[in-house]
């Protein structure tokens, strides 16, 4: 899936909200937390369309286990670096990116909001990103 590049507030936002309390994250593993989260920034897009309404329930519930999914794999970082501001960090941000013009466009333009691309785009995503962080994790963690 391709999103859009990167902002530089939402980056400064991300590498030092609540500085002191938590440990962060190293630079390239922060990069994947924010594409993560302009991920569930698209699903909360679709959510919050009039699209998403006439979904059916089979649906809908797909595209919520996804942003769990993707949450899941955020707190999986935050846990192994011991970053305890990383999940509320990535909820902020989340909805800052979802409220924003450009993405509600790309989202619109790209997935018709919730359209079956969508769905497809995000659960290869997903599962791919699952496969890599929490390997790469689990790696780690093997190796302390």
């Amino acid at each position: 899936m391709h999103l859009r590049k990167l902002s530089a507030p939402i980056i400064f936002l991300i590498g030092v909200a609540m500085p002191g309390i938590a440990a962060t994250p190293p630079g390239p593993m922060m990069a994947n937390v924010y594409r993560l989260t302009e991920a569930a920034a698209v699903l909360t897009v679709c959510f919050e369309s009039p699209l998403y309404t006439k979904l059916s329930n089979d649906k809908a519930l797909q595209l919520h286990g996804l942003v769990i999914r993707l949450a899941d794999l955020v707190q999986n970082i935050a846990k192994h670096y011991k970053d305890d501001a990383l999940y509320l960090t990535f909820e902020a941000t989340r909805v800052k990116i979802s409220s924003e013009v450009e993405m509600k466009n790309y989202v619109k333009s790209k997935y018709e909001y919730c359209g079956d691309q969508l769905f497809r785009d995000m659960e290869a995503y997903v599962s791919e990103n699952e496969k890599l962080i929490n390997g790469y994790l689990n790696r780690q963690s093997r190796g302390r």
